[in-house]
């Protein structure tokens, strides 16, 4: 599957976007590649992540055969792989969609947005370009609760506010929403993704963590108190990391054509 993540505005969450998919994707056990089609690079930040290590490249827009062309490339060597495209926005954008079109491979395609007003138009417009809506999912970026329609109401409307949405469009579309949470930041302040963090308290339970942070602290109490810390940060994040996982559930489980 081709997952080509795009929007013709900047600041709507397309890394955020990018980098949360990689990271369902890595907890599924897929592999997967991350290609970033920008000449604003920003993707590769987590120098310490686990996760994406070895996962990504970044080319610029008039560099786009290049990015085709690896994708080919991968694919004849492994069918099973999973790319994540990540598009920049600016003049390029429609070319390099036409360009993605022409891939006689299985795509869906992801709308980054946030809630206000001017950047909905943006996604609809994407939306538009793109011109495929039954592969293609709007994400509803940094929404603080779990009901987005108090939040996104340019994209639902709201009638007892006298709110219509930005476009009709948006009625039968297809959306997730990603929480809002400053656990995206903890992890990235150490070069790490939300899995990164969130896999320590995943795979081990409170005795097996004890045990090994006893060995690792070797029998210095601020230091172990120091990585109790980190852990309790890796229950949180982890929080955040599987209510994620359920939202994208009808993406994850999408069969290519």
């Amino acid at each position: 599957m081709i997952y080509v993540i795009a929007n013709t505005k900047g600041g709507v969450g397309k890394t955020t976007t990018a980098i949360n998919l990689a990271c369902q994707l890595s907890y599924l056990d897929r592999d997967f590649k991350i290609v970033e089609i920008d000449n604003n690079n920003n993707s590769f930040i987590f120098s310490n992540s686990e996760i994406l290590k070895d996962k990504g490249m970044t080319v610029r827009t008039d560099e786009k055969a290049k990015a085709i062309g690896g994708i080919f490339f991968n694919l004849a060597k492994n069918p099973e792989m999973d790319y994540i495209v990540d598009i920049g926005g600016g003049d390029d954008f429609h070319q390099i969609i036409e360009s993605l079109k022409e891939l006689d491979l299985s795509k869906t395609y992801l709308v980054p947005a946030t809630s206000d007003k001017k950047y909905l138009v943006n996604a609809k417009n994407t939306f538009e370009a793109i011109n495929d809506p039954e592969n293609t999912y709007f994400v509803l970026n940094r929404c603080y609760s779990d009901d987005p329609k108090k939040e996104y109401i340019y994209f639902f409307g709201n009638q007892k506010l006298g709110v219509k949405p930005v476009s009709t469009i948006f009625k039968d579309v297809k959306y997730f929403m990603i929480p809002y949470s400053n656990f995206y930041q903890i992890a990235e302040d150490d070069e790490q993704t939300l899995l990164d963090l969130a896999l320590i308290s995943i795979t081990k339970n409170e005795n097996e963590i004890t045990k090994d942070f006893m060995e690792m602290s070797n029998g210095d109490e601020a230091k172990f108190i120091e990585l109790w810390e980190t852990y309790e940060k890796s229950k949180e994040a982890a929080k955040v990391f599987m209510k994620i996982n359920q939202n994208m559930q009808p993406l994850l489980n999408k069969k290519p054509r």
